[in-house]
């Protein structure tokens, strides 16, 4: 048997988002071509495309731009913000210190070509907008927080931080990477009053390689992003390149279904959640809860024991979890984000992070259980002993 814990890195792809790939192969066609099968394979693309501004209470009026990944559509909002009108627009970015890679590494990229980079801090897992505040001036082009931090599991409060923005300098482009908040919480655009969001297919059960990048109708008018990629001028003239039909098909089915079992979904799975933090707390791990979190999302500090020996310990008993962001593991150390939360360079080296989909199981949740209590009890002898 084995127990996957890594579903905040990717989840398995759901039957419906297979079905719906599977049904979207059929239509072939570049959704772009004038023909008979170019226009039904646009129909499908505006469905998908349609389905998912309703998931998330968009109007009628907004954008969703198709992407190849999240990345890429963080990649666009930053970029594009910033040299959409570089003659009138102010140079500041302001991020949180815990964004995910694809955002952190954006804006220190902006940063070397000239950009002022700020950052606000997320010290417990919550973000004072007092002192984001304090960061934005008349010269702030962006403010970009995530909705869920992918460590943690902790949600920012959007609503509060958007509207704290907007009061100081209503010009402000607010975007929230809501890759990790997708399915795990509720999304309501017009009640978070952004101007752009950030989503991903293969985190609720749709397929790699297809992403997205949510824009209110003001934001397009505004003309305040300008495309990185250029070409046939596909997606509004905002991501040129052929579309991946299929993809955007699964990733608006993925939704439906999670839509359709949301409330289940997070019944079940906040249960999971107590039956593995008990049981963690009983082998003597510490689970670092924020004030506000998702169920999805355990982070976990083990007792002296490097989270790496732990990971590879539970692996060889088939149980898969991770040490932080899967996109940080080709460039391991110490994990930003924990150390932003109020971790210790010690303790968030120490730290595993276990993330759970609807298909984990009691059965599941008791195998990583007793993993982490038979590594608890056998690593910490073999730190003793002065091995590691």
């Amino acid at each position: 048997m084995t127990a996957y814990f890594d579903n905040a890195a990717t989840t398995p792809l759901c039957a419906a988002a297979k079905a719906a790939a599977d049904d979207a192969a059929a239509v072939y066609a570049n959704p772009s071509s004038l023909h008979a099968a170019g226009l039904a394979a646009e129909k499908l693309l505006a469905s998908s495309r349609k389905t998912l501004l309703s998931i998330i209470s968009a109007p009628p009026a907004d954008t969703l731009v198709f992407t190849g990944c999240g990345t890429e559509s963080n990649a666009l909002l930053l970029f594009g913000a910033a040299y959409a009108k570089p003659s009138n627009r102010g140079k500041r970015i302001i991020i949180s210190d815990s964004e995910h890679p694809s955002v952190y590494a954006a804006a220190e990229e902006l940063g070397r070509r000239g950009f002022e980079i700020k950052t606000v801090g997320t010290r417990g897992g919550t973000v004072d907008p007092v002192e984001l505040c304090r960061l934005v001036d008349a010269n702030t082009l962006l403010v970009s927080i995530m909705t869920v931090n992918n460590e943690s599991g902790a949600i920012y409060d959007i609503k509060t931080l958007c509207g704290a923005v907007k009061r100081v300098n209503p010009r402000a482009l607010f975007h929230t990477d809501a890759t990790q908040a997708f399915m795990k919480t509720k999304i309501d655009v017009r009640e978070l009053g952004v101007d752009a969001m950030t989503l991903s297919a293969h985190k609720i059960g749709g397929p790699k390689g297809v992403g997205a990048l949510y824009l209110s109708a003001q934001t397009v008018r505004s003309h305040a992003i300008s495309p990185v990629l250029y070409g046939g001028g596909q997606e509004g003239g905002l991501r040129s390149g052929t579309e991946n039909t299929a993809g955007a098909a699964a990733f608006a089915a993925a939704a439906s279904y999670g839509a359709s079992v949301f409330a289940a979904d997070t019944e079940r799975i906040t249960s999971l959640r107590r039956r593995i933090v008990s049981g963690l707390t009983d082998a003597g791990v510490r689970v670092n809860e924020p004030k506000s979190y998702v169920p999805h999302i355990i982070s976990a500090t083990l007792p002296g024991i490097k989270s790496e020996v732990m990971l590879h310990h539970l692996s060889s008993t088939g149980v898969y979890v991770s040490s932080g962001s899967a996109c940080s593991s080709h460039h391991p150390g110490v994990s930003r984000p924990m150390l932003a939360y109020g971790l210790g360079q010690r303790e968030a080296d120490c730290t595993i992070r276990i993330s759970l989909f609807r298909d984990n199981t009691e059965e599941e949740a008791d195998l990583l259980i007793s993993g982490v209590r038979d590594g608890v009890k056998n690593l910490i002898k073999m730190y003793k002993r002065g091995v590691n």
